[in-house]
């Protein structure tokens, strides 16, 4: 196999796609401002358990420090900026696929959930928001006399 060495990298057409249509389905795909804005979008899941919700970020390389979690009229944004390492002059890439820049990732939140006591975690590079529910929104079995 042959390496060859790239001097200027571009975008990977995999971002500009996932990019385009990320754009497209929560935003204006016009404001290109926004497009400069978010640079990436880092890998999420969502999962629910009987009193929680979970919001699982992947961000590896990044600081808590350089994460931001906040929650205005019901919408939990995670947000934050992955740096790129300082290239050494003497140096080049024959690959580079890890994305760097700002990022944003806003949810909606049920009406069902204790905003007053959302947490995060984390661990390895995994970010976890925890999201418990309120009492009146948890299941619970009803008795028939």
């Amino acid at each position: 196999m042959m390496l060859v060495k790239r001097d200027n990298l571009s975008p990977s057409v995999d971002r500009y796609y996932n990019n385009l249509f990320d754009n497209f389905l929560g935003g204006s795909l016009l404001d290109s401002e926004a497009c400069k804005e978010v640079d990436w979008s880092p890998r999420m899941e969502v999962e629910e358990s009987e009193n929680t919700f979970f919001l699982n970020v992947e961000v590896p390389g990044m600081k808590k420090k350089d994460i931001d979690i906040s929650i205005k009229e019901n919408v939990i944004t995670v947000s934050g900026e992955k740096k790129a390492k300082e290239q050494k002059e003497d140096s080049s890439y024959y690959l580079n696929e890890v994305s760097y820049g700002k990022f944003s990732r806003s949810f909606k939140l049920p009406g069902n959930v204790d905003i007053d006591k959302i947490k995060g975690s984390w661990n390895e590079g995994v970010l976890t928001v925890e999201v418990p529910k309120t009492e009146i929104a948890k299941p619970r079995k009803i008795e028939i006399n």
